[in-house]
C-alpha cells in the first residue's frame, strides 16, 4: 500500500471518529433531557390527559345536545304550525282538499282510523294515521284537532326523512280520546300491539303509555311552566326497542288544546357515544333518577330491560355518583380508585358521564412518555443520518452541477468534474443537452429570417384578400337593400291591382245605372215634345230614378270608401313617417284593404279594442301585418279553399301592447321554426318566393317598432305570431335605417 493509499485510509477513518463524536455529542444531551422529561413532567402529562377528556367530553356534550336541539326544534315548528293551523283551521284545509281526500279514503269525522288502509303507499307516507275513540265524536273541538293533525304531516315527514332517528311523531287531544301518529300504522296492527279489541281501548293504553301518562304529566297541572319534558325510557309497544319521548304542551290563547311529541331510539344516542375514539375512560347518558339512556360499549342496546346506573358501573363508582346532581359539574372529580366527570346535556335533564380509574390513567401516561421518548430519539437518529445522506448524495453534487451549468454557458466543451456514479447520467445529459441547445439557437436564428420574409408575403396577400372581402360585402349589402325594396313595391303592386279589381264592380253598376238613366231621361224628354206624357209614365220615371239614384249613390260610396282605405294603408305603408294614431283604425283599414286582394279565399277578423293610441310609425306596422297576411296565404292556405286571420290586441302594463296574428292554416314544421326569420329562407324556392318577407318583419318590428316578435306553430292546427312593442316607438332608431 503506498502512501497516497495510506493517507487517504487514513483520512476515512479520522472522518468516521469525528462523525461518532459528532453523534455522541448530540444524543447523550438529548438523552438527559429525555430523562428529566420523563421525570418533571409527569404532572404537566397528567393535566393535559384530563384536559383531553374534558375536550373530548365537550364535543361528545355538542353532539348529544345537537341530537336533542334538533328533537326540540322539530316540536317547536310543529307547534307553531299546529297553533296557527287551530287558529286559523279554515287556512289548513279548505273544503277542495277535504274532498280530494274523502276521494282517496279519509273521513273527516267519525270514530276509528280516519284516514284508512285503502290509501296508496305513498299517501299514507305523507299523512301517516288518525284515530278517534268513539266518546270523542260530537266534541267541539274534535274537527279542529283532526284538521290541525291532517296539516302539520307534512311537517312531519320532511322532519323524518331529514332525521331518520325519529321514531314516532304524534298529537295527543288533552282529552285522552283523539290521536294523530307518523308513520302510518294500520288499525289492526295497533290493536294487536296494544292487545286491544277495540280503537277506544288502544287509545287508553296509548294515552297510559306504560304508566307515564303523558298528557297528564305534561299538562298543566304537572306542568305549570309549560315546559317540553323528556320522558323516562322504556321499550315501544310497536316493537321499535328502547326510546325515549320529548314531549311538548301546546296552549291557543293560554287555553291547554294538546301535546304533540317525538320518539327517539336509545340507539341514537348511543352510537353518538359508540362512534367517537376515547383514549381514556367510558361515557354513559343518565337522567336524573339514574336510569342509562345510552353508554359507549352498547350495553343499553343488549340489555332487555331498562339499564339503571348501578348495573351499568362499577358498584364502588355507582355509590359514588348517586350523589352526582350535588356535584360540581364540568370539573374531574377523584375519590379512591376512581376519576369521573359530569357534564349537563342543555335541552334535558341528563347528564354525560365520563369515568375512568386511577389504574388506566398510570398505564396511559406510562404509554405516552415512553412513546413520546422513543419518538424524539427515532426522530433524532433518523435527523442526523438523512443529513449526512443528502450532504453527500445530493448537496455536494448538486451544487457540483449548478456549478457545471454556469461554465457551459460560456464554453460548451467544458469537462464532466468528478462526482458519485448516481449522479455521471444527470451530468453527461446537461452537457448533451447543452451541445444540443447551441445548435438549435443557431438553425433556429436561420430559420427566423425566412419566417419574417413568410411573414411578410402571407401579410400582403391577406390584406388584398381583406380588400376584396369588404367590396363583396357592401355589394351584397346593397343588393339585400334592392331586394328589399323590391319586396315593398311587389307588395304595393298587388295591393294596386286587388283594389283596382274590387273597384270595377261599384264602378260597373254606376256606368250601368247612369247609362239607364240617361235612355230613361230621352224617353221622358221625347214624350213631353210630343205632348204625349201622361201621369203614370212620370210617376214611373221618379220611382225609376229613385232607385237608380240610390244604387248610384250606394256603390260610388262604397267605392269612395275603398279608395280612402287603400290611400291610407298605401300612403302608410310607402312612408317611414312617424305620427300619432289609433291602432284599431290601422288595423280596420289593413284589413279592410287586403280583404280586396283575397276576396272570400281569406277571412280576415278584427278583436282589437279601440283606445290604443300610438305614437309609432304606421308604415311600418301596415308593411309587418300586410306581409303576416300575406304569408298566411302564401304558406299557410295552399290547398285549401278557406282560410282564417285573427288580429288580436291585449295591453302590457301602461307602455306596451301585444298584437296576436293568428291563422288556422297548415302550420310550419319544426325543422322551419328556428329559421323563418333569416333573410333568404323559403320553403318555395324557384316557386316565386324571395325569402324575405318574415325577414322584413322582424327587422320592422325589433328595430322601428322597438318591440319584439314570437312565433309559435303546430302542423294542421295553425301558426301564432306574437307581437309585443311600446305605445311610444324610440326615438333614437331612425326609420331610414331599415
Amino acid at each position: 500500500m503506498n502512501s497516497s493509499s495510506q493517507a487517504s485510509v487514513l483520512q476515512l477513518r479520522q472522518l468516521q471518529r469525528h462523525f461518532v463524536l459528532f453523534l455522541l455529542s448530540i444524543a447523550i444531551p438529548i438523552a438527559g433531557v429525555m430523562w428529566l422529561y420523563k421525570k418533571h413532567t409527569e404532572t404537566a402529562l397528567q393535566e393535559r390527559i384530563f384536559a383531553e377528556v374534558i375536550a373530548h367530553t365537550q364535543q361528545q356534550q355538542l353532539a348529544l345536545t345537537q341530537v336533542i336541539q334538533i328533537a326540540t326544534s322539530h316540536l317547536q315548528r310543529l307547534g307553531v304550525q299546529l297553533m296557527d293551523a287551530f287558529a286559523n283551521p279554515e287556512l289548513s284545509l279548505n273544503e277542495r282538499q277535504w274532498q280530494s281526500l274523502n276521494d282517496m279514503g279519509v273521513r273527516r269525522q267519525g270514530s276509528g282510523e280516519l284516514t284508512g288502509s285503502q290509501l296508496d303507499a305513498e299517501t299514507r307516507e305523507r299523512y301517516g294515521a288518525l284515530y278517534v275513540s268513539p266518546k270523542a265524536v260530537g266534541k267541539a273541538q274534535l274537527d279542529k284537532e283532526i284538521a290541525a293533525a291532517m296539516a302539520i304531516f307534512p311537517a312531519i315527514k320532511a322532519a323524518h326523512h331529514a332525521y331518520p332517528f325519529f321514531q314516532w311523531t304524534y298529537f295527543y287531544s288533552p282529552r285522552e280520546d283523539f290521536s294523530s301518529l307518523y308513520p302510518y300504522v294500520p288499525e289492526t296492527d295497533i290493536l294487536q300491539a296494544t292487545g286491544s279489541r277495540s280503537i277506544e281501548d288502544a287509545l287508553k293504553v296509548i294515552f297510559d303509555a306504560g304508566g307515564t301518562k303523558p298528557v297528564q304529566m305534561i299538562g298543566p297541572n304537572r306542568n305549570p311552566q309549560h315546559q317540553s319534558q323528556w320522558t323516562a325510557p322504556y321499550y315501544d309497544a310497536g316493537g321499535k326497542g328502547a326510546m325515549v319521548s320529548l314531549l311538548s304542551p301546546q296552549y291557543l290563547q293560554k287555553e291547554f288544546v294538546g301535546v304533540i311529541g317525538t320518539d327517539v331510539t336509545l340507539r341514537m344516542f348511543g352510537e353518538v357515544l359508540q362512534g367517537a375514539q376515547r383514549h381514556l375512560g367510558h361515557a354513559v347518558v343518565l337522567d336524573r333518577v339514574g336510569n342509562v339512556i345510552a353508554d359507549d360499549v352498547g350495553l343499553v342496546q343488549s340489555n332487555k330491560d331498562i339499564l339503571k346506573l348501578e348495573k351499568a358501573l362499577p358498584s364502588e363508582l355507582a355509590q359514588l355518583l348517586l350523589a352526582r346532581n350535588k356535584m360540581e359539574k364540568n370539573v374531574i372529580h377523584h375519590a379512591g380508585d376512581w376519576y369521573w366527570l359530569s357534564v349537563p346535556l342543555k335541552g334535558s335533564e341528563w347528564d354525560l358521564l365520563v369515568y375512568f380509574s386511577a389504574l388506566e390513567l398510570s398505564l396511559l401516561a406510562d404509554k405516552e412518555a415512553k412513546s413520546t421518548l422513543w419518538i424524539l430519539l427515532g426522530l433524532i437518529s433518523i435527523l442526523a443520518i438523512a443529513t449526512w445522506l443528502m450532504s453527500h448524495y445530493f448537496a455536494f453534487p448538486a451544487l457540483r452541477l449548478v456549478d457545471f451549468l454556469n461554465k457551459l454557458i460560456s464554453n460548451p466543451a467544458q469537462s464532466i468534474p468528478p462526482v458519485p456514479k448516481a449522479w455521471q447520467p444527470s451530468f453527461e445529459q446537461v452537457a448533451a443537452t447543452s451541445q444540443e441547445r447551441h445548435t438549435y439557437l443557431l438553425a433556429i436564428e436561420a430559420q427566423a429570417e425566412g419566417l419574417e420574409k413568410t411573414v411578410a408575403q402571407r401579410t400582403e396577400q391577406l390584406s388584398h384578400a381583406n380588400t376584396a372581402l369588404l367590396a363583396s360585402i357592401e355589394q351584397l349589402k346593397s343588393t339585400q337593400k334592392m331586394l328589399v325594396e323590391s319586396e315593398k313595391m311587389a307588395a304595393l303592386g298587388a295591393l294596386v291591382a286587388g283594389v283596382a279589381h274590387e273597384l270595377n264592380t261599384p264602378i260597373g253598376v254606376g256606368v250601368t245605372i247612369s247609362s239607364t238613366l240617361l235612355e230613361k231621361n230621352q224617353a221622358l224628354v221625347q214624350q213631353l215634345e210630343e205632348q204625349t206624357l201622361r201621369k203614370s209614365v212620370l210617376a214611373e220615371y221618379v220611382s225609376e230614378n229613385q232607385q237608380g239614384l240610390d244604387i248610384l249613390s250606394r256603390n260610388l260610396a262604397q267605392a269612395a270608401n275603398l279608395v280612402s282605405s287603400f290611400k291610407k294603408v298605401a300612403v302608410d305603408q310607402a312612408s317611414d313617417q312617424r305620427r300619432d294614431f289609433d291602432l284599431a283604425e290601422t288595423v280596420h283599414d289593413v284589413i279592410q284593404t287586403m280583404q280586396v286582394l283575397y276576396d272570400s279565399h281569406i277571412e280576415l277578423v278584427s278583436l282589437v279594442p279601440s283606445g290604443f293610441l300610438l305614437d309609432s310609425y304606421p308604415g311600418a306596422l301596415v308593411q309587418v301585418l300586410n306581409n303576416l297576411i300575406a304569408n298566411a296565404e302564401a304558406h299557410g292556405f295552399v290547398g285549401r279553399e278557406h282560410g282564417k286571420v285573427t288580429i288580436a290586441a291585449e295591453a302590457i302594463g301602461d307602455d306596451q301592447v301585444k298584437l296576436i296574428v293568428t291563422d288556422d292554416g297548415r302550420g310550419i314544421d319544426s325543422e322551419h321554426l328556428a329559421h323563418i326569420f333569416e333573410p333568404f329562407f323559403t320553403t318555395k324556392l324557384g316557386q316565386g318566393g324571395s325569402g324575405l318577407g318574415l325577414s322584413i318583419v322582424y327587422n320592422l318590428v325589433t328595430s322601428i317598432l322597438g318591440g319584439k316578435i314570437d312565433v309559435r306553430s303546430q302542423i294542421d292546427v295553425g301558426t301564432t305570431f306574437t307581437l309585443q312593442f311600446p305605445l311610444e316607438a324610440p326615438r333614437k332608431v331612425s326609420p331610414t335605417q331599415v
